[in-house]
């Protein structure tokens, strides 16, 4: 169990209220599991202990692969505020004037227990995420991995969701103003997903999206199709090779070979298209690559930079 000094933000740890000074003092954060989309409304608001039912205590980080490892606390029943005993803390100084004939200090301390919630969700942990952080300033973490030491305690391999990757900056003054509410929208939800819904959900939104800009920007151009906004993706991809006067088939714009690529990663998401042609479902580096396409294809229609 860990404890936290909520004035000099120093912690402790022990098997018990017995414990002695972590030095160097970790890295500790509020944390959220996600499990279900539900859980997303669970973020908490104020970064305040008082509040926090789980917290994540950083062992390591790569900021190059941005891999964290660290391990998971819970406020279980009973008091959050608990009194510790301990030996002076190394980064404090030394106080005998409050020790106890042991040479311990006593001290109340915000108190947290191992959390033991991964071994119950398998073979489904690996499916959930971990947010650090509030709700108004939160990160997204995939579990890659969870291991059981010899304390113990379970220890969790996380990689950042954040480097999933991000659109492109938009060029607002270039997207016709008529158009400019539903692109914004349309983008705004494939934004909000990439940090928070599964892969399959996300090449959705991107595809939906691809249709929204492709319709707009030949509705803005000369000879666009009739009833533009109906028509699918498919049907929009043909018009769209055509007024950038590319019709042949074996030889296709950049941009249309990534909306056929978004194209091709919306079927892989169908169980029955996955059973027909024998393909995996797509993982989140597909994900990436689709999100990667969309981008392309705002930046060669000039609405982003």
């Amino acid at each position: 169990m860990i404890g936290i000094d909520g004035n000099t933000w120093l912690v402790y740890e022990g098997v018990s209220n017995y414990g002695h000074g972590v030095w160097p003092t970790p890295v500790v954060s509020i944390a959220t599991l996600i499990a279900s989309e539900a859980d997303w409304e669970t973020l908490p608001s104020s970064p305040h202990l008082d509040n926090a039912k789980l917290i994540f205590r950083e062992d390591s980080f790569d900021p190059v692969t941005r891999v964290r490892r660290g391990r998971l606390y819970e406020w279980r029943d009973g008091a959050l505020q608990q009194t510790w005993h301990f030996p002076p803390h190394p980064a404090e100084p030394v106080d005998r004037n409050s020790m106890t004939m042991d040479g311990r200090l006593n001290r109340t301390l915000c108190t947290f227990r191992p959390a033991q919630i991964f071994s119950s969700m398998r073979p489904n942990v690996l499916h959930a995420q971990l947010v650090l952080g509030t709700k108004s300033a939160p990160t997204v973490w995939r579990i890659v991995s969870v291991e059981t030491v010899a304390s113990g305690e379970e220890l969790i391999t996380l990689r950042a969701r954040s480097s999933l990757g991000a659109l492109p900056e938009l060029v607002e003054d270039h997207i016709p103003e008529g158009a400019r509410t539903e692109v914004l929208a349309s983008l705004e939800h494939v934004a909000d997903a990439a940090f928070r819904s599964s892969p399959v959900s996300l090449i959705d939104l991107c595809r939906a999206a691809a249709t929204v800009v492709l319709a707009h920007w030949l509705e803005s151009t000369e000879g666009a199709p009739d009833n533009v906004h109906h028509l699918d993706l498919g049907a929009l991809l043909k018009a769209f090779e055509k007024q950038q006067g590319n019709t042949d088939a074996h030889s296709p714009s950049a941009a249309g070979s990534a909306v056929r690529l978004l194209q091709r990663f919306h079927s892989r998401g169908k169980p029955n298209e996955q059973k027909r042609y024998n393909t995996r479902p797509p993982t989140e580096e597909d994900a990436q690559l689709v999100l990667n396409a969309l981008g392309f294809l705002l930046r060669e229609v000039g609405w982003a930079r």
